[in-house]
């Protein structure tokens, strides 16, 4: 369902403002949601309510999209592989609420699957009845393992995730200049970076940064990340074509709110009740970084034989967040091959994918590209392809001034007092003679030197002439 329809279906804006914001989006290229916003159609706090609803609850099991059958085995295999008896601890681990997980040990216990063992502890105010599985019910679970060895959350399916990526596309997230200075606030940049990340981030399109290596496109690709405000609900795993393929990867994916066993209570209380869907995740937008080990291979389904389930590829697992494409050019693939993989996604919004079965499915494409390359770029490709990017950025080296303004946060980060007459005679003599370039990771580079040296000696940090310049000939090589 396009943006406007489902405002339009949910009452929050009218038929009416739809086509006058369609009409401005015409004129202006800007997403719908913020031609809304500029007719005032809609609030930013109604339509941020909108995109940060709470997931529907679950209450029977057809709610899940999925085959009773399909989960009665996930939940044998799971009391199988991790010998858990209780529902509670089953409903935990399977990420169902707990009427749903009753409602298949009742039809498991009908079928002979499971037998009881009686109550966890008779003493107990509340005691719980224990399960096991019966030679029948351990027989299946063998069986089914065999199929496939997934014995995890239950996915969701592939309509389902579909339809919230869809909610939740990052075009959906406006940042204002506010958000994205605070996010970039710790790096010094070169005058009109700013002003001109601010449209290409709200496009959703892609970008490339380039430019000489150290001076912070990474960093500036993971503060663009940081910037985005609305949490996104990302499923532990998603079933397609029979397949199950884990999408949560908790390197990648991190959930609102930092206290983790808040949040695992949190879980469990909503297992007992018909609140979210605990299949998903409320998580920040997520940030994936792929250099030089990328190849085209890891941008498809990753299927291991020996288990018989599947892994998501870096840019599904980064749905609705950042895909960072860093050091591109000394990837094995060619480099026109790697972007001649994002033209269609990037251009239509669909990107499509191929089970280890040979069946081809669409996910929804609502990611931001950023390409990241140390080479000029009419070196790697002609105009014709580097048309199709439309946002560039040259990420060059600091002029002296913003060099010391770095070395002047570093050394406050430090707690060291900075020297300007020593950092001007670090550049008067070691530079030139070493024929060395300025870089921004520079300052924090020779900085992390000299405290080290300084705890070594036993000496409470401190610029020193002997130190920065001994610090500073670990940049260079000499060969």
């Amino acid at each position: 369902m396009a943006l406007g329809e489902e405002l339009v279906e949910a009452g929050l804006v009218t038929a009416e403002d739809v086509a006058g914001a369609l009409q401005l989006q015409r004129r202006s290229g800007l997403p719908l949601g913020e031609c809304l916003l500029e007719i005032g159609a809609i609030t930013g706090e109604r339509l941020d309510a909108h995109f940060n609803y709470a997931m529907p609850s679950l209450t029977r099991i057809e709610d899940t999209g999925l085959g009773r059958f399909f989960l009665l085995d996930l939940m044998l295999k799971i009391m199988f592989s991790y010998g858990l008896e209780t529902k509670k601890a089953i409903a935990e681990e399977i990420k169902l609420p707990l009427g749903i997980v009753d409602k298949l040990m009742e039809i498991a216990y009908e079928r002979r699957l499971v037998e009881s063992l009686g109550a966890t502890d008779q003493s107990a105010l509340v005691a719980e009845i224990r399960y096991g599985l019966s030679d029948v019910g351990r027989t299946t679970a063998i069986r089914a393992l065999e199929l496939s060895s997934y014995a995890g959350p239950a996915p969701v399916t592939l309509e389902q995730f579909s339809a919230q990526v869809g909610r939740q596309r990052i075009v959906n997230d406006r940042v204002d200049g506010d958000r994205l200075r605070r996010a970039l606030s710790r790096l010094t940049l070169a005058p009109g970076i700013l002003e001109g990340l601010g449209p290409a981030v709200n496009s959703g399109r892609s970008m490339l940064f380039y430019g000489e290596p150290g001076n912070g496109k990474t960093s500036i690709a993971v503060a663009i990340s940081q910037s985005f405000e609305q949490y996104v609900y990302v499923p532990y795993a998603i079933s397609v074509g029979g397949q199950v393929i884990n999408i949560y990867d908790p390197a990648l994916h991190v959930p609102v709110g930092s206290n983790l066993e808040q949040r695992e209570a949190d879980a469990r209380a909503s297992l007992l009740k018909s609140a979210e869907d605990p299949r998903w995740l409320r998580c920040h937008r997520p940030i994936a970084i792929a250099g030089g080990e990328l190849t085209l291979g890891m941008l498809d389904i990753i299927h291991n034989e020996s288990t018989r389930y599947s892994e998501a590829p870096l840019q599904l697992k980064a749905v609705s967040g950042v895909f960072l494409i860093d050091d591109l050019g000394r990837q094995e693939s060619r480099v026109e091959d790697i972007l001649n993989r994002w033209v269609f996604p990037l251009e239509r919004g669909i990107d499509f994918l191929t089970l280890p079965t040979g069946k081809k499915f669409s996910v929804p494409f609502g990611s931001l590209i950023i390409f990241s390359t140390n080479k000029p770029p009419s070196q790697l490709v002609d105009d014709a392809m580097l048309r199709r990017i439309p946002y560039k950025f040259y990420i060059g080296p600091p002029s002296l001034e913003e060099f010391e303004t770095i070395f002047r946060s570093v050394c406050a980060e430090q707690g060291v007092e900075f020297s300007p007459a020593l950092l001007e005679e670090l550049l008067r003599d070691f530079y030139p003679r070493h024929n060395l370039r300025l870089a921004r990771f520079h300052p924090a580079f020779i900085m992390r030197h000299v405290v080290a040296s300084c705890r070594y000696y036993g000496r409470t940090p401190a610029l020193g002439r002997d130190l920065l310049f001994e610090a500073a000939e670990h940049l260079v090589v000499n060969d």
